[in-house]
Formats: structure tokens, sequence, C-alpha cells
């Protein structure tokens, strides 16, 4: 039985290790590349491209499946150094083809890759790696995945080549240091509603961009977010933004007008705007010059013009609501009149600190735990539509 044992056990080792060797291989793509995968699923069948194996002058055309031992597997990583070799690029001069199947880009997949021409982010990527693309300054232009959540720390850095318009599509949630450094677009850059609180370091020397659109939904904007800008004559503030800090837009010296959707004046610090005009035209909502004229610091404007804005709830069906009392000290009260709602408060960082739905009457909050400071609190409709305010707890 003892050798029957050991036998069966042997055998079952061989399998196994074979069986492993198997998930490992290598195909040559329609470009010429040999391109080496690892099997991650069965299951659906699925793979990772982790490595090129050729110092290929061209350009490149990752498939969207390949073919081993009669499997269609489909590639939906890209692994890091794929392209890269541990820091020993290959460079291509050629275009790139990222297929409709990758879910994730690795680390330092690309770096300094030199590849050529535009460089498309499928709208199946959700994940960009840490220097994804550093140093790849052959692209020209980029175009990112709508279903983008996370770019990672220095994906993009030093990408020369780089120019036009930038657009964060609205999926993405966290971009880290450096993503952008030194990029040269010189269009318009857009950023996502769901960044909510604009980090700096971000888009760090990115110094062509003519203009910039800071979308509803953005409540904070940090110390030298954007501290490069100095292209754009007019800039425009959501509704919902509560915090400018220092240095935020300290080099805007060709801006001719500012519309402020805000119906509370942002916080903002001495030198947010420190070479901006003071005499130039700032449209704000109706009924709030007073509140302006006497901010901190906003007081240094001299042209407040009030307007009444439109669009900015598209869905037409802002709720009616109120925060009170105004300051306050460890409870916060909701007025609304909308049925079926929802309330949500953020701190100045962007980080929510209570969600609950709301009935049309009053809510209590209670704040005791949460540190004195200004805090923004949005009620939403059923329809989407929404009405944001502030409150100061004592």
């Amino acid at each position: 039985m003892k050798t029957n044992f050991y036998t069966l056990l042997a055998l079952l080792l061989m399998v196994m290790a074979g069986t492993a060797k198997a998930q490992v291989f290598e195909v040559v793509c329609e470009t010429e590349q040999t391109l080496r995968y690892v099997v991650t699923s069965q299951n659906p069948p699925e793979v990772e491209l982790v490595a090129c194996m050729d110092h290929f002058i061209g350009g490149c055309t990752i498939p969207a499946t390949v073919a081993h031992n009669d499997i269609d597997y489909s590639v939906v990583s890209i692994g890091e150094d794929a392209f890269s070799f541990g820091g020993g690029a290959f460079h291509f001069n050629g275009s790139l083809s990222i297929p409709n199947t990758v879910r994730s880009i690795g680390a330092d997949a690309f770096l300094e890759t030199n590849f050529t021409g535009p460089l498309v982010i499928p709208n199946s990527v959700e994940y960009i790696g840490i220097r994804a693309f550093m140093g790849c300054d052959g692209f020209t232009s980029l175009t990112l995945s709508e279903s983008l959540v996370e770019i990672g720390r220095e994906a993009f850095c030093i990408c020369y080549g780089l120019r036009g318009d930038l657009t964060i599509p609205a999926s993405v949630e966290y971009i880290d240091w450096d993503a952008f450094y030194q990029c040269r677009f010189d269009g318009t850059l857009t950023l996502s509603p769901n960044l909510v609180y604009i980090e700096c370091g971000i888009f760090t020397e990115c110094y062509y961009f003519t203009d910039i659109v800071i979308p509803e939904g953005i409540t904070g904007i940090g110390g030298d977010a954007f501290d490069f800008l100095s292209f754009p004559t007019e800039l425009t503030l959501p509704s919902t933004l509560q915090d400018i800090e220092d240095y935020a837009f300290c080099h805007m010296i060709h801006l001719e007008q500012m519309t402020i959707k805000s119906v509370y004046p942002p916080y903002m610090d001495e030198n947010t705007f420190m070479q901006t005009n003071r005499d130039i035209p700032i449209y704000i909502p109706l009924g709030t010059i007073d509140d302006y004229r006497n901010a901190e610091y906003w007081s240094e404007f001299t042209n407040f013009i009030e307007v009444e804005f439109e669009g900015v709830d598209e869905n037409g069906d802002d709720p009616k609501a109120e925060a009170y009392p105004n300051p306050g000290f460890n409870l916060l009260n909701i007025k609304n009149s909308t049925p079926n709602a929802q309330v949500e408060v953020y701190d100045m960082a962007g980080r929510l600190m209570h969600c609950q739905a709301i009935a049309e009457g009053t809510a209590t909050i209670d704040a005791m735990l949460w540190p004195s400071g200004v805090y923004a609190w949005c009620v939403f409709s059923e329809k989407g539509g929404k009405t944001v305010g502030k409150w100061v707890k004592k």
C-alpha cells in the first residue's frame, strides 16, 4: 500500500508540473512580434500578456484572442514590464493597438517604448498601473477608457509628444501623484466629476493647457493643483465647489472673466488667485453679491455681476432644502421638501461624512464626533436633481 501511495503521488506531481508548464505559451501576433502569455483563468479562458520577446522595429497590434491547445483565450490584461523588459525598453517606431478585451495595464508595461501616433486606451480598461506609459514621448494624443477607474502614479509622466485635449472620463475616481507630469497637451483639460477633490501634483508642469472644465460634483481643489495654468481667459467653477486652497490658480494672468455657480463663496486662501486681475467680471448667482463682497479674499475683487444660471440641474428637479442652525454645534438639521431624496455630507477634503435617505420634512444628523470646520451638504432628488450648501460646525 505504501508503494502504491507514493507512486500515485509521483504521478500526480508529474501531472501538476505538466499542467503548470502548459500555462505559459508564446504566439506570434499579426505585426510579427512573439508575445508571451500566462493563463489566468480556464473558465472563462483568459490570459495575461506578460512579455514581448522581440526587439522589433515597427508598430504592434496586440490581439484580442490567442489560441493554445485548441482553446481561444481572451487577452484581458497586460502585465508589469511586458514591453519594457525590466527597464530595457524596446524602441518601437510604429503605432500601438490595444484590444477592447484588456481590463488592466500593469506597472511599467510600456515604459519608454517610443510608440508613435495616437494612443487609444479601449473602453474595457479599468486600471492603468504606475509608470505604465512613462517616457513614451512618441504618442501624439491620448484617448482614455470610458470605464477607467484608477490611473497610477506617473502613468503618463513625461510623455512629451502628447498634444490636443485631455478628457478624464466620468468613471475615473482616483489619479495618483504625477500621473501627467510635464505632458504637453495644448487644448482643454476636462476633469471627472467623480474625483470630487482635486489633489495637487496630478498635472504638475502641464503648462500648455488653454482651457479647463471643472464639472459639477467637484467639492474641493487642493493647493497648487492648477498653479501651472496661465493661458485660460475664462474659468467656470461649479455649484458644488466649497474650498479652493492656496496657489490653486495662482498664475492665471490672462483670465478675463470668471463664473462661480456656488451660492456660497467657496473658501479660498490669500494666494489662490495671486496673479489674477481683481477687476475682471465675476458672474455669481442671484442674491449672493453681499456674501461675495464680504467673503475673505473674494472681497478683493471689484466687479461681481449677479445672473440666473441655467443648466446646473439637467433634470430640472432641484429639491428645496436648507441646513440649520448654521453655524451649529453637534446637530445638523436638513429641511427638505422633496420625497424620496438622499442627503450626503462631505468635509473639505472631499471625504464622505454621512449619507442617508431623507423623506419630505427634516432630517437630523449627529455631528458630535466631527471636527469643527466647514462641511458641504447635498440633497439629491429621486430624478437626479440636487441642491448643495455649506454648513459650519463651531
